[in-house]
């Protein structure tokens, strides 16, 4: 996992503009105590910085696929060809997750942050109304996927998640957790500046317990490059970027900001980043490759292997 330490080293440099861009630290010859901290305080950020890339269970994977759908003896093979999978907990047993990682492929399981999947009875059933977040007074429903917009303030739905992550993903021995729909912090939320700090603050509250009870596990956060920046960074390995389609990331500018931020993080933090792509897969491939990207192309859907 990315030590907490980087939560601190980032904030002391002010890598990013969300803190400021204030220099912190003004050398001056006449000072030579604070110049010798500096030296000091150099020498110690360089080997971390060098140590959390390569701690980072990420830092040797180049190959992934997300397969969701239950699996067969013939697809825990071909899984084990992988240097990393993530895939739906529920539709394993402890004993398959074994076999994936017999020649070390990392397994990383499902986990839905931010919306309840109707589908999944046993969790939604847990669920009570002050769970739910709640628009004009309405619960926020995404007909396509037939869920709900969660309300990650919610002490009880935060239970509700490590719980899932401690009988999924802990008890069956998987390498880590994929933090699905993070991003809907940053979509549904970015219009009120206090809802938005205040999920966001939920959010580390559950990474924290996460890190507390499970501190062996790796996390991979899905979108939410707004939330990376300005608040999980110190708790994930990897952040994944879906819809990483050439035409699109190569020419909109938003997308060569969100760039220019993960290589920032990639490089002060040891983030690594992991991209989708459905569309150019020779483009899409060679632009994720040409910024250090780990990337996989998905041609169907993520039920298909």
């Amino acid at each position: 996992m990315v030590m907490e330490v980087a939560s601190i080293s980032l904030n002391i440099l002010t890598l990013f503009p969300i803190y400021g861009g204030q220099q912190m630290w003004k050398m001056s010859k006449k000072k030579s105590l604070v110049s010798s901290f500096i030296v000091i305080l150099s020498a110690f950020m360089l080997p971390f910085n060098a140590c959390a890339a390569s701690d980072n269970p990420l830092a040797k994977v180049k190959t992934y696929k997300i397969y969701y759908d239950s699996p067969t003896p013939d697809l825990l093979e071909k899984m084990q060809e992988l240097d990393a999978v993530m895939i739906e907990p529920v539709f394993y047993s402890q004993e398959q997750i074994q076999v994936i990682q017999q020649s070390g492929t990392k397994v990383y399981g499902y986990i839905n942050i931010m919306e309840a999947d109707k589908w999944n009875t046993e969790l939604f059933n847990q669920l009570n109304e002050n769970d739910f977040f709640y628009r004009n007074q309405k619960r926020v429903y995404y007909p396509e996927w037939d869920s709900y917009l969660m309300d990650i303030t919610s002490i009880h739905y935060r239970e509700i998640l490590l719980n899932e992550v401690t009988t999924q993903i802990s008890a069956k021995g998987l390498d880590g957790i994929f933090l699905d729909t993070v991003g809907n912090i940053d979509n549904e939320h970015w219009n009120s500046q206090d809802i938005l700090k205040e999920q966001r603050n939920g959010l580390v509250s559950l990474l924290q317990k996460i890190q507390e009870k499970h501190p062996k596990l790796s996390m991979i956060q899905n979108w939410g490059f707004d939330t990376l920046k300005t608040a999980t960074f110190p708790y994930v390995d990897g952040i994944m970027w879906e819809n990483y389609n050439y035409s699109t990331v190569s020419n909109d500018q938003w997308s060569q900001n969100r760039i220019k931020d993960l290589e920032t993080l990639r490089n002060q933090a040891g983030i690594q980043i992991l991209t989708v792509s459905f569309s150019e897969e020779t483009n899409s491939t060679n632009y994720a490759e040409l910024h250090g990207f780990i990337h996989y192309h998905e041609p169907d859907h993520y039920n298909s292997w």
